[in-house]
């Protein structure tokens, strides 16, 4: 998008949450943001370093971008390559452990919402064929197969070798049915790669009600209890956090310990 539309579109538009006029330090945070990618860039292009680089795309540079939007600035935490955030590095490093081994390569995947990032994982891995899903039609970005309820997906019963299922159950008001159905349609063995909005100072995750105003609401607060609240018979679930990581590791592919996924394992 030109400099000039994207301006009018954020500190120059009274309706933003980053106008120059009514918010001024989001507005300023932003164009610091914008700013500093853009040193970035020129200084990679001038002097190239191998600082950083991302699991996902394999791209490699000084340091990861700011991520710019009128309602959040986040310094040193998105792809310039990819779009990947912190979280979908994390979970990738993961995956390519698995497919270190042949023998463990997924012939066929649910992506739930896929990220632009894990499609681009998709796409470049040589995985099996991915079956991409969503509850609507309003972002053309993702390009979704099938539009399902995850509550009520459809699919015959063990389908699917791998599902990944990333910021998706945080908006789903019936969770225990959408991991029922988790459960049903992956086969034995398969994995489930989960990442949900969490709140670690959060004891016990809870229901809340939905914002209807909101495109994006969530349906659950999640807490200290998630990992027991997808437990299942016969679904076995692992709690990976980012913290496990060397520092070292994390430092190169810019991912922030705070960060975890839970894998589950269908048993059997």
């Amino acid at each position: 998008m030109p400099a000039w539309s994207y301006a009018r579109q954020t500190i120059l538009n009274p309706h933003s949450r980053a106008c120059l006029w009514k918010h001024p330090v989001q507005a300023t945070r932003m164009i610091v943001g914008v700013g500093v990618n853009h040193l970035l860039g020129l200084s990679e292009t001038i002097l190239p370093a191998a600082d950083q680089t991302c699991p996902v795309c394999r791209w490699q540079g000084r340091r990861f971008r700011t991520f710019v939007a009128p309602d959040i600035v986040i310094p040193a935490s998105i792809c310039p390559e990819c779009g990947s955030f912190d979280r979908q590095r994390h979970v990738v490093l993961g995956m390519r452990e698995v497919l270190a081994n042949p023998a463990r390569v997924p012939r066929t995947l649910l992506g739930l919402s896929l990220s632009q990032a894990m499609s681009y994982l998709v796409a470049h891995e040589g995985l099996g064929r991915c079956f991409r899903s969503d509850y609507d039609r309003r972002d053309p970005r993702y390009e979704p197969d099938a539009i399902i309820d995850i509550a009520r997906a459809g699919f015959r019963t063990d389908a699917f070798d791998w599902i990944l299922c990333s910021h998706v159950l945080e908006h789903v008001p019936d969770f225990d049915a959408a991991v029922d159905e988790l459960v049903r349609i992956l086969r034995p063995g398969g994995l489930a790669w989960i990442q949900v909005a969490y709140q670690e100072h959060l004891a016990e995750s809870r229901r809340i009600p939905l914002d209807p105003r909101d495109f994006d609401a969530h349906a659950w607060r999640f807490g200290q209890d998630f990992a027991v609240r997808l437990g299942r018979p016969g679904w076995q679930v692992t709690t990976v956090e980012a913290s496990f990581l060397a520092p070292a590791v994390r430092q190169r592919h810019g991912i922030h310990p705070v960060e975890r996924y839970w894998l589950a394992r269908k048993l059997g």
